[in-house]
């Protein structure tokens, strides 16, 4: 029981907690969204729609303008303004959403042919930017829930999200790679419609309102910097899929997407803690100690992670479907070991975020971004989704080792002052 209060009283620990479940339920119920799918949708029909969501995913990331990591750094630090951040902050993102998606649909025969076909259909064409859009207000939500270390309302919201679009798969398996799109669309409306409500209970007097308050203005610099060290990061996850699905193939693409997925869980745990700390950080105090405490805590949760995906990995893509075992083991296995200078790198970044020292951390993403893209294009040619999971190893790598250097000088200096 003493523990138990311990951890319930160090807020760090307890908003790590519930955004690592909140991941974890979301792998979860991600198993049961896939396994449905793959049961009704052919693999082809899975790999499109991969493409699809990641598409989705890549113009929503770049429509929150970087505000979502500004949240968590700004609404802790100005409370009495926080519905006016929030809503002026949404009402951008959300013009930035219909604009993006337009003119991703507008290029489509650039950066992603083979989805033309679907994408002829004004009908799909007013659904996927309404999905986008509503996807981009979904994650400011969840920014200002962690900023409000309310991370149980963040998990409630997810949990509705990976619940209702799980229901309506089967009914909409009439409509094809459509249909699961349809599916993911409707659960994320419904989770937003919920998450509103408890913004409510999280930042008192709040309640949603388009506007352009000039108070945003303070926000710019920092929200600048984190908008494209976060485009950075996103990016490889984004576009890999993407660059699968024109230089292999959509069946191998659904066999990437899934791996990566279940990689994902891994580079939640470093994720977590880094939103948490920059939460914390606005409460000033001994920033490093914090830090110390953070590299520990990813240390004795993500190894354990990444041995069961080593010697477990194959068994949990054999849920999916036995097709999923066969072809994406050994890109799992090399993500999972990916997830290593991962962490390295996310925990340095979110100390440089406390620091406001944003352009480090633009600098290093760019750098693991180029790096990936560049090591993908010619593996995944040549050793298909292997090559491209190993460009994602590799570039990471190479970056971690740079930033365990300056890491190393930081805590010297920090010592030494």
């Amino acid at each position: 029981m003493r523990f138990l209060r311990k951890i319930y009283n160090d807020s760090l620990i307890k908003n790590f907690l519930y955004l690592m479940a909140t991941n974890l339920l979301n792998l979860i119920l991600g198993f049961f969204f896939w396994i449905v799918v793959a049961r009704y949708y052919t693999p082809n029909e899975v790999g499109t729609t991969s493409a699809i969501l990641s598409s989705m995913s890549l113009i929503s990331m770049i429509s929150t303008l970087g505000f979502q990591t500004a949240f968590i750094y700004y609404l802790p630090r100005d409370r009495i303004n926080a519905s006016r951040i929030i809503n002026s902050c949404m009402t951008s993102s959300i013009v930035a959403s219909l604009v993006f998606s337009f003119i991703f649909i507008l290029g489509l025969n650039i950066w992603a042919p083979v989805l033309k076909p679907i994408f002829n259909d004004l009908k799909f064409v007013i659904l996927f930017a309404a999905v986008t859009t509503v996807t981009t207000i979904s994650g400011h939500i969840s920014s200002a829930f962690i900023a409000g270390r309310r991370s149980s309302f963040h998990m409630t919201k997810e949990t509705f999200f990976g619940f209702f679009k799980i229901l309506p798969l089967q009914m909409f398996s009439v409509f094809g790679a459509i249909g699961i799109f349809m599916a993911w669309g409707l659960g994320v409306m419904i989770a937003v419609a919920i998450g509103f409500f408890l913004l409510s209970l999280v930042w008192k007097g709040y309640l949603p309102s388009p506007m352009l308050d000039p108070i945003i203005k303070s926000m710019v610099g920092y929200s600048v910097g984190s908008y494209l060290a976060e485009i950075f990061y996103t990016l490889p996850r984004l576009v890999l899929p993407i660059m699968i699905v024109n230089l292999v193939s959509a069946e191998s693409t659904g066999f990437f997407y899934i791996a990566m997925m279940i990689g994902g869980l891994l580079y939640g745990i470093p994720q977590s803690i880094s939103n948490s700390l920059l939460a914390e950080s606005s409460d000033g105090g001994e920033l490093w100690h914090k830090v110390k405490k953070s590299i520990k805590l990813n240390a004795a949760i993500l190894f354990p992670g990444v041995m069961f995906f080593v010697f477990f990995g194959k068994f949990v893509l054999n849920i999916f479907n036995p097709l999923y075992a066969e072809n994406a083991s050994i890109t799992l296995l090399i993500l999972t070991i990916a997830s290593i200078p991962v962490s390295i790198n996310t925990l340095f970044t979110a100390v440089r975020n406390a620091q406001k020292r944003v352009s480090s951390v633009v600098k290093i993403n760019a750098g693991i971004a180029a790096l990936t893209l560049a090591f993908a294009f010619p593996l995944s040619r040549s050793s298909g989704i292997e090559g491209t999971a190993f460009a994602f190893l590799a570039a990471n790598s190479l970056a971690a080792i740079v930033v365990v250097y300056k890491m190393k000088n930081l805590v010297q200096n920090n010592e030494n002052s």
